[in-house]
């Protein structure tokens, strides 16, 4: 870690100043005592430069630990950082702010929004002899914070996946008590058995509930999360990561980190297999802090990158889902497969009667389809 640049202050400045115009002054005029207090000012600012440099390379060795607790939160709490010593002026760098004034007990950081932040890195701010000349060292790097979305509630996301798009609900995801067999339930449509009626959704939601398959054993789901920016393209702008990190969100994607995380606990509560993708059949991490908007363009990849043993698929997608479509009608449709849409797309040309919307495009192949609101 190198020393920051040393800079003259305001009063060293002043004495520069003055000093540049006695030592002329004095050889145009021809007065030695000027010259002679120009060159003491020269002579005192520059003494001060140097006893400072020799500070800064003692700071340079100085090593204080900084302590993050917890290095792993979920949105809305608050982390505690504090350090191994104290030194004069410690400073500390803190993602979107400038650096904070360390108190000897330490500080905490409030931590609003999701994502993988940067701490630090912490300086200690340097004052040459008579506050001529200022600079800093760093004397402890970053440290690196996981920021995790807050999930939706159980009544929300409830809410979220009841809310169908067409003439039958979308998915209906149980609680933690249920059975892996009984997680998927829609209303009940003519001609579906009796015997499987599912009476716990039943009784909670007042409308005739069904199990629409018998899961697996072992039951495998996919959810993909589109992370294109062109689908969350509203309000996008940028977030401060700390150290010159940063990138892009916005309010309809954090709407759908929140709502993809609370899928995902729900399906592991279940006792699925989860694994989560982004659009172009990537892995992501399924805390999901480090889900980023990307500048890609290209039409969904996911569905050629399904594992064989999946037997859901639950895809949460922006309003390019359009260009998706002939795609994802692609899949076998002995798979469960459910759409939240997060803003409308545009008609696509699917089926004899001509363009429709995307999400009359699949429920017609058979998608469970619910619209959220962002």
């Amino acid at each position: 870690m190198g020393t920051g640049p040393l800079k003259p202050t305001t009063r060293g400045l002043a004495i520069g100043v003055a000093a540049a115009v006695l030592v002329l002054g004095g050889l145009v005029l021809g007065r030695r005592e000027a010259i002679a207090i120009g060159l003491f000012l020269a002579a005192l600012l520059a003494a001060s430069l140097a006893a400072l440099a020799v500070h800064a390379h003692l700071a340079r060795r100085t090593r204080l630990v900084r302590t993050v607790s917890p290095r792993v939160l979920v949105a809305g709490g608050d982390v505690r950082v504090t350090f191994s010593g104290v030194v004069p002026g410690l400073r500390d760098a803190l993602p979107g702010r400038a650096p904070v004034p360390v108190p000897s007990g330490g500080y905490r950081w409030p931590a609003p929004r999701r994502g993988v932040y940067d701490v630090g890195p912490a300086l200690t701010h340097l004052r040459g002899p008579f506050g001529l000349w200022t600079g800093s060292a760093p004397v402890a790097a970053t440290s690196r914070v996981r920021v995790l979305p807050q999930p939706l509630d159980d009544e929300a996301l409830d809410g979220v996946l009841r809310a169908g798009t067409g003439e039958h609900d979308a998915a209906d995801l149980l609680g933690s008590e249920a059975a892996p067999d009984d997680l998927l339930v829609r209303d009940h449509r003519d001609g579906d058995a009796l015997t499987r009626v599912h009476w716990g959704a039943t009784a909670r939601t007042g409308r005739l509930m069904v199990r629409q398959e018998e899961w697996a054993h072992d039951p495998w789901t996919v959810v993909v999360l589109d992370c294109r920016a062109v689908s969350f393209a509203t309000g996008r702008h940028q977030v401060d990561g700390g150290a010159g990190r940063g990138w892009t969100t916005s309010a309809a994607f954090e709407r759908a980190v929140s709502v993809a995380a609370a899928v995902i606990d729900r399906l592991h509560s279940s006792g699925h297999h989860v694994l989560l993708m982004d659009q172009d059949g990537n892995r992501l991490e399924p805390e999901l802090a480090a889900a980023v908007l990307e500048p890609a363009l290209r039409e969904a990849a996911w569905p050629a990158a399904l594992p064989s043993q999946v037997t859901t698929v639950i895809a949460l997608l922006g309003t390019a889902v359009g260009q998706d479509v002939p795609v994802m009608v692609t899949l076998p449709r002995t798979l469960h497969r459910v759409a939240l849409l997060f803003g409308a797309g545009e008609a696509v040309p699917v089926g004899p009667a001509g363009p429709v919307g995307p999400a009359a495009a699949l429920e017609q192949d058979g998608w469970l389809v619910a619209g959220v609101r962002t």
